[in-house]
């Protein structure tokens, strides 16, 4: 009745898809399907839901009953329902309260005390599980994702949760700056910090240290010129490159309504050419293409070891508080400082509105900012 077969995805890891499919006289044909990131708790889920449609044989008929729902099985029916529309980001964090204790709780009776228990546990954090304590921005994400599998369940599941009450709740958690709205990030690297990273990637990777196949010293200023985000760099396809009209297109991109299906084409520079054509250079290539991944990116990298990468090197050089994604501020600010209009900057960076790529751009005017041939004179490209 049912059957496990194993995928490989992009970056070379390894799901299991469990699948059930039933055609049983007197009942419509059946199948039922999730995806686990383990052999042993696919199978687990498998011979649970077997045994649940053999006593409840009414679940055949679509008429599973959900009184019961805990918010932990509620996420997991949300995510094998929509979860493939939304981005890495929203699905960890959903699996990651799957493990909190207001993910026991039945999503009918979930109350702002819980809402209150779970801020509170969060902003002290929870070393059994190894989470350190979380700013008041991330706490109000947490609780959006938690109302959006609410109110899909809701209207969907047609369940009676109490939406208002949650977001009474929100409210004065609100109020009481207890969650809060992201802040408005300008941090900016210097052009010392931008020539001591180069440095030191290129140094690393001429010598080739440890076996380094990241060539981190292309990938900071490919992502400073191309204005992309970490995620995005090890998903573009070199299939989607028009050289001849400067163009790449970007799959999935991030978005507020979901990234499924949002493909967007990006402007491509002179600058980021540059730095493309370096990235194709046979030496390169061969170097990362040992990792494994699909010899059709143009990174065939991990996304989560190019920011493993960066934060070890600010930890060595002793650059506080410089994020990886600082780098896609760097890059629209530049074109900013360029005198690109917002539309023009737009069609590099691709947001969609002023409001959302206002706080990528600085108001401050900087001189002598690194251009594109000191950089090539850092990495011995001139």
């Amino acid at each position: 009745m049912g059957s496990i077969t194993a995928r490989k995805g992009a970056d070379g890891s390894v799901s299991y898809r469990a699948a059930i499919r039933i055609n049983k006289k007197g009942y419509p044909a059946y199948s039922e399907s999730k995806t686990f990131h383990s052999k042993k708790v696919a199978e687990n889920w498998l011979k649970k839901r077997e045994v649940e449609i053999q006593e409840n044989p009414d679940i055949l008929l679509g008429k599973e009953q959900l009184i019961d729902l805990t918010l932990s099985d509620a996420i997991d029916k949300y995510l094998d329902e929509v979860g493939s529309e939304y981005g890495r980001t929203k699905r960890y964090s959903l699996l990651l309260i799957k493990k909190l204790p207001i993910a026991r709780n039945i999503i009918t009776k979930i109350h702002s005390i819980h809402l209150a228990e779970h801020v509170a546990l969060r902003r002290r954090g929870v070393p059994n599980l190894g989470l350190d304590p979380i700013a008041t921005s991330t706490q109000q994400h947490e609780l959006l994702h938690i109302r959006g599998v609410l109110s899909h369940a809701s209207v969907m599941w047609g369940m009676e949760v109490d939406l208002s009450s949650f977001d009474k709740a929100t409210a004065q958690l609100r109020k009481t700056r207890q969650i809060s709205s992201s802040k408005v990030r300008d941090r900016l690297p210097t052009n010392e910090e931008l020539i001591a990273l180069t440095k030191l990637f290129a140094e690393r990777w001429k010598l080739n240290k440890y076996g380094t196949k990241y060539p981190m010293h292309l990938i900071i200023w490919f992502a400073i010129f191309s204005c992309r985000r970490e995620a995005e760099l090890t998903r573009l396809w070199l299939q989607d490159y028009d050289s001849y009209h400067s163009s790449w297109k970007v799959h999935d991109l991030k978005n507020p309504n979901g990234s499924k299906g949002n493909h967007k084409s990006f402007d491509v520079l002179e600058p980021c050419k540059t730095i493309i054509e370096l990235l194709l250079d046979n030496e390169v290539r061969s170097r990362m293409l040992r990792l494994g991944y699909d010899e059709q990116l143009l990174l065939p990298l991990n996304p989560k070891s190019i920011g493993k990468e960066f934060r070890e090197a600010c930890k060595i050089l002793g650059i506080e508080d410089l994020h990886f994604h600082d780098l896609r501020h760097e890059g629209c600010t530049r074109l900013a400082e360029q005198s690109f209009t917002i539309p023009e900057i737009q069609k590099v960076s691709l947001h969609d509105s002023w409001g959302s790529l206002q706080r990528y751009v600085s108001v401050k005017s900087r001189r002598n900012v690194i251009q594109l041939e000191e950089v090539l004179r850092l990495i011995d490209e001139t």
